[in-house]
């Protein structure tokens, strides 16, 4: 007489392993592709508002900039209101943006093989703040000063902007790039001169 035993063949548990390997390769596909979408988003979103930034300010006759915080992953355009930079809050498009968690974005300002001395590298900020101290130091790091410029004369300080995924070195990323007149470019390829 024979017995018969309960449970699954070896074959079986192979079977069902290799089904859940393919189901989680196609989760992780999807999840880049949306991603690397995402991304693509970011990049036309940031490319579009600088330029809109850049006519707002030929238009209206302002200076404008904008910073990068690295803290909090956040692009914010400013004005000059003739005595301090204030952060722009309106019109919408202009609100302060954060980018995903999964987005990172590295600004380059110096060493550019198309921008000449950068604008901000010429102002001595503790002579603006007429004080040698430390405390004038401090007073500098609590305002808010751009790091590109967006004049009213359409000139825009050089910089060079690179969007990638952070947990995706195979996804190609994203230059934004101001060569000293509006409109910046963007591109998915490395100029050779960059």
């Amino acid at each position: 007489m024979k017995k018969w035993q309960s449970g699954f063949s070896l074959l079986e548990i192979l079977a069902v392993l290799v089904i859940i390997g393919f189901a989680m390769n196609l989760v992780v596909l999807t999840l880049n592709d949306q991603q690397e979408e995402q991304l693509e988003t970011e990049a036309l979103k940031l490319h579009t508002m600088i330029n809109l930034a850049s006519e707002f300010a030929v238009m209206n006759q302002l200076e404008l900039g904008f910073h990068i915080d690295k803290n909090t992953n956040t692009f914010e355009l400013l004005a000059f209101d003739s005595e301090k930079w204030v952060a722009i809050t309106e019109p919408e498009v202009f609100k302060p943006h954060q980018f995903s968690e999964f987005i990172s974005v590295e600004m380059a300002l110096e060493d550019l093989p198309w921008g000449e001395e950068n604008l901000l590298q010429q102002v001595d900020w503790r002579q603006l703040l007429n004080s040698e101290d430390e405390e004038s130091l401090l007073e500098l790091e609590k305002m808010k000063i751009p790091q590109v410029l967006l004049l009213s004369s359409g000139e825009v300080s050089p910089f060079q902007l690179v969007l990638t995924l952070t947990d995706n070195e195979k996804a190609h990323p994203y230059y934004i790039k101001g060569e000293l007149m509006a409109p910046v470019e963007l591109s998915q390829e490395l100029d050779d001169d960059a």
